[in-house]
């Protein structure tokens, strides 16, 4: 047998004599790749991209792929890596004295290293002159993502006699050589394509995808309990088809990775059985003409238009064309995703055939707080019986498919926040599985509008990736700019917003559909609007804080309920303690809800609102009460009040907060009414209190009256003209106005008064700083799948930018007992969390009380969401109130404050 059975590939930590302690190397080698055989071959659509990305025949692509899996961990023959379990160096190589090890290059740079420096040359050595330039440049596109199979690029280099003596290296050229016989990739077809215009471009391009599939197959081809370890020699052709390949069946098949049959072009009203009557909106999309290639699609609507049942019917009907066999869904807040889940839990198997059993997959940072997501696991595993039981493999696969969030993008169905499909696109690492899980799905994103100049960039190129992918798109907005438009519409053709596609983007209707595919120009299509979404706001300011006290205190005197939304969290929490003060307001019907309670806190009072303010709320339960709030009311909760107040914003937000002004139709007692039917209550009427209005206003003309609002919204400029309009029109009637607000107050061509041209130009200045911050983070499609100092784990790579923010653990220090604040659940600690400013609280005071400080070392030590920076805020009670001490950046003191009503307060 040949030498290369001496080296270990895969192995225990444990002793124990009785388990096969570990698996040869050239064995998991060809685990890895028969996961990819087998991928390829069930997966049509994976096999039918690749081969087109490629430019070869299927099975070309199958054999050039699997060979290269094989030779995945070439790395592993290094003595460096063998050294790490000297045990087994030792067992191979008796004779050969064991040095100090010194494995300071990970084995996939290795690899890298053995294949330049050795193989190549050795492998090729008799090739014709086409195949030696093939393999010296164009083969380096593929074999840089296999041996980057641990989520990023191999980055370092050496000499490889610092790490691979020579038996290691004529081991792994006989092992090259041996699997290269089995496999027989066909790289002379290759290399005469090679010389094809664009062709070498190409590869670049589908590098991004082999990355993704060397990881996937990695961790299928690891998993212990299908790939036992092996340790018996045996022909390399029959451990690939006795043992390899049929376990890579299994293991493929308990993932669920395979595509499910999806159903053909069912009616609205079979996908959506509650639909009587579609909206003209779902009218349009279940009747327009989809094209047989990846499109873009982009609605915009009005609030209660329907815009996600007309996505979804988008993306059944490109599923129905064989343009896509799943969809993720990405929305911009937790809240709003697990309320997308929630929904979907209900609809996503109706675009399935019946008897398929497609994966959901909730993903972001906090869905294991969510309950319907928990509850969906567990309702999979209650079912799981064996791996021959069909629903016993269906929880295995949604078990497997959620113990991660990189994997869950991998599920037939995704939903989650935007940045976990965002994270494909930057230098983090496992991006690629990211990619590779949005492959062949539709990409739905909603509230494309809500993004800063950073995100937005981000998003433009996820959208110019997922195109040149095969992928289509669909984007829900309520609003957008003809600029922003005609910008979206570029990423997806792949081409700068001042190329001439541009410009037949020009369409000033709305609502309004924007339809692109990839070889005809975009089209747009007026939309009609239903009367009963229909509606007219009126606006009225209020330019003094006891104005606005008095608006309240006369519409609770008239029974009615109350929101006034606040820009700052301090602000919200003064105007609170304002109400309380007041004789005429009931304590028991006053409430605060804001961004800064601890998590569990924070779901009890969404709770609670959404009883008292929600759709379901009854006369009796709304009757005089009033919500002081902050920009968490904004969007997610669906809250309806009679009379709603805010702080000045930007159009586009006071838009968003003014849909939960009257939201639903009631009679004038409160009563919920039919949703076709009209409201009662009269036209909602929204208090913007803002600075009086001036032709000429001052550069401190916002922040004189809002000194803290001023650092949310620096861009006075927006503001002023958010103010001008709706003083010229006295408010907006939806749909009619929507295009003539956004595009006059967003206008990069309008006109500035002379006391605002500098804080414009600091605005302008801090968006453009942000659009390069985005541009130098992301990556580039044309460059392929390479290294860069970028890259790192996506913990410390930011899809969105911000204040660097600090996460508490808050606790109660009572009795000599230390507990969570919010004690109870699976997981108290995360529900007693919250976030604040990191240089508003960068360090928390030293621990007088010994006891105390000794509680908190021991609860570091033995709960696993801790580690040695963890912030653990211990709160003492004191005269009423819950407080802890700490230092600011500058080394202040900070008091720190929290009760349940108030939430997190920082004293300086």
């Amino acid at each position: 047998m040949s030498v290369y059975y001496q080296y270990w590939g895969k192995a225990k930590p444990t002793t124990d004599e009785k388990s096969v302690q570990y698996h040869l190397l050239p064995y998991h080698s060809l685990d890895v790749a028969a996961v990819g055989q087998v991928l390829l071959s069930r997966h049509s659509s994976l096999n039918l991209r690749l081969s087109e990305l490629m430019d070869l025949p299927t099975e070309k692509t199958i054999e050039c792929i699997v060979f290269l899996l094989g030779i995945h961990d070439l790395g592993k023959f290094a003595e460096t890596f063998q050294q790490i379990r000297p045990d087994l160096r030792e067992l191979f190589w008796p004779d050969t004295p064991i040095k100090k090890n010194n494995y300071s290059i990970r084995h996939d740079s290795l690899g890298a290293m053995l294949w330049t420096q050795f193989l190549r040359n050795k492998l090729f050595n008799d090739a014709d002159n086409s195949v030696l330039e093939f393999t010296e440049d164009t083969l380096e596109y593929w074999l840089n993502p296999v041996f980057g199979h641990h989520g990023w690029p191999p980055s370092k280099t050496d000499r490889i006699k610092n790490h691979f003596v020579t038996h290691d290296q004529q081991a792994a050229l006989s092992f090259v050589e041996d699997w290269r016989n089995l496999i027989q990739p066909d790289f002379e077809m290759a290399a005469e394509l090679d010389g094809q215009d664009n062709w070498r471009g190409q590869q670049k391009k589908v590098s991004w995808l082999l990355a993704g599939l060397a990881v996937l197959s990695d961790w299928l081809g690891s998993n212990q309990e299908i790939f036992t370890y092996h340790q018996t020699r045996m022909p390399l052709k029959d451990y690939w088809n006795n043992i390899a390949l049929p376990n890579a069946e299994k293991a493929v098949a308990v993932s669920g990775l395979l595509p499910k049959q999806s159903q053909n072009n069912l009616p609205l009203s079979v996908l959506f059985p509650d639909i009587s009557t579609a909206t003209p909106l779902q009218k349009q999309c279940e009747e327009l003409t989809i094209n047989s290639e990846p499109q873009l699609f982009i609605l915009e609507d009005v609030t209660g238009a329907g815009k996600t049942e007309a996505a979804l019917m988008l993306a059944h009907r490109l599923m129905s064309r064989g343009l896509a066999e799943g969809l993720y869904i990405g929305l911009p807040t937790l809240a709003t995703a697990n309320a997308m889940y929630k929904r979907m839990t209900e609809t996503y198997r109706r675009l399935y055939q019946s008897g398929e059993t497609p994966s959901l997959i909730l993903s972001h940072s906090a869905r294991h707080l969510s309950k319907h997501f928990q509850q969906s696991l567990l309702n999979s595993q209650q079912g799981e019986q064996n791996y021959r039981d069909e629903e016993g493999i269906t929880a295995q696969c949604n078990r497997w498919l959620a113990d991660n969030r990189k994997k869950a993008l991998l599920a037939d169905v995704g939903i989650s926040t935007i940045d976990q499909a965002l994270l494909g696109i930057v230098p983090a690492r496992h991006q690629s599985l990211r990619l590779l899980g949005l492959l062949n799905k539709v990409l739905i994103l909603d509230e494309v509008h809500a993004y800063d100049a950073y995100t937005n960039e981000l998003l433009k190129r996820l959208i110019e990736f997922h195109a040149a992918f095969g992928g289509s798109v669909i984007l829900l907005s309520a609003t957008l700019t003809l600029h922003q438009r005609q910008e979206l519409v570029q990423a997806f053709y792949g081409k700068p917003a001042s190329s001439p596609t541009s410009s037949a983007i020009n369409s000033t209707h709305y609502p309004l559909l924007t339809q692109a595919s990839a070889s005809l120009s975009p089209s747009e299509y007026p939309l009609a609007t239903r009367d009963s979404v229909k509606r007219r706001v009126e606006v009225v300011f209020c330019h003094e804080e006891t104005r606005v006290i008095e608006q309240i205190k006369t519409a609770l005197g008239q029974g009615q309920s109350v929101c006034w939304i606040r820009n700052t969290v301090p602000d919200a929490r003064e105007a609170w303690r304002q109400l309380d003060e007041c004789e005429w307001v009931d304590s028991a019907k006053l409430h605060l809800f804001h961004s800064r309670y601890a998590l569990g806190d924070r779901i009890a009072i969404e709770d609670q609102m959404l009883e008292y303010f929600g759709p379901q709320s009854t006369p009796v339960q709304r009757k005089g009460r009033v919500l002081v709030a902050t920009q968490v009311v904004e969007q997610s909760l669906d809250l309806d009040f009679d009379l709603m107040i805010t702080d000045l914003a930007p159009i586009d937000l006071l838009i968003q907060r003014a849909g939960r002004l009257k939201r639903h139709s009631r009679d004038i007692h409160g009563q919920r009414l039919a949703r076709d039917e009209m409201d009662q209550r009269g036209t909602p009427c929204l208090i913007v209190y803002a600075p009086e209005f001036s032709e000429a206003p001052q550069p401190d003309w916002f922040k004189s009256v809002f000194p803290k609002a001023h650092y949310v919204y620096p861009h006075t400029l927006l503001l002023w003209r958010s103010v001008k309009i709706l003083q010229e029109k006295g408010g907006w009637s939806m749909p009619e106005d929507a295009r003539e607000l956004l595009e006059f107050v967003y206008d990069e061509e309008g006109d500035i008064p002379s006391g605002l041209d500098q804080s414009s130009l600091e605005a302008e200045g801090e968006n453009r700083a942000k659009k390069d911050n985005a541009n130098f983070l992301q990556m580039r499609l044309a460059s392929g799948y390479a290294d860069s100092p970028q890259w790192d784990e996506e913990a410390r790579i930011a899809t969105r930018l911000g204040e660097e923010s600090q996460t508490l653990y808050l606790a109660r220090w009572e009795h000599d007992q230390l507990t969570p604040w919010v004690d109870e659940g699976k997981y108290p600690w995360d529900l007693s969390s919250v976030q604040v400013n990191q240089a508003q609280l960068s360090k928390l005071a030293t621990i007088e009380d010994k006891a105390l400080a000794q509680a908190i070392e021991q609860l570091r030590a033995n709960t696993k969401v801790f580690n040695q920076y963890s912030f653990i805020v211990a709160l003492t009670p004191s005269n009423g109130h819950w407080r802890a001490s700490g230092l600011n950046e500058k080394g202040d003191n900070v008091q720190i404050n929290y009760d349940k009503q108030q939430g997190l307060e920082l004293r300086f």
